[in-house]
């Protein structure tokens, strides 16, 4: 019987490091499969503040420090739409073509982390880049800071300043 159960399980996988759509039913959440792949959106500001965002399938982790305190503001499941848009802009960065970029401490920076397992392995792909604040202005970069300040007053009641 267990053989069985571990078959269908199996079956059931998806390979690779991609967010698949699961169809919701009885009201459950879409939780997705997501295989590892996860983003990081990482605001550090030069007065030692930092926003620190996780999306993972149509999951968001939130939370925000400073020098004094951390405030784990927690998780919050994002709807379909949300994550499919989310997720489109996170693709739209095209990491993998950007250059590594620099840790700026005076005028603070953005730290972009895309994790996403290797196709037929184990292994994880992990792509690091960082944005400085005193350059010139990133379209792909806005845009997708500007949508995650909007989830985030949605869900959390806070308006966080990138």
């Amino acid at each position: 019987m267990r053989c069985v159960l571990l078959a269908i399980a199996l079956a059931a996988c998806h390979p690779g490091g991609e967010y698949v759509q699961t169809d919701r039913q009885g009201g459950g959440l879409d939780r997705g499969e997501v295989n590892g792949r996860t983003f990081d959106f990482v605001s550090n500001k030069p007065e030692g503040d930092d926003w620190s965002i996780r999306l993972r399938g149509t999951s968001m982790f939130v939370s925000y420090a400073n020098a004094d305190a951390t405030d784990k503001l927690g998780s919050v499941n994002l709807t379909d739409k949300e994550g499919r848009k989310v997720w489109r802009l996170v693709d739209k960065l095209d990491l993998g073509s950007r250059k590594k970029g620099k840790k700026t401490e005076d005028e603070g920076y953005v730290t972009l982390v895309l994790r996403e397992a290797v196709d037929g392995s184990d292994e994880k792909k992990i792509t690091t880049v960082y944005v400085p604040r005193d350059n010139d202005i990133d379209d792909d970069v806005t845009n997708l800071a500007s949508y995650l300040v909007t989830l985030v007053k949605k869900y959390k009641t806070e308006a966080p300043s990138f």
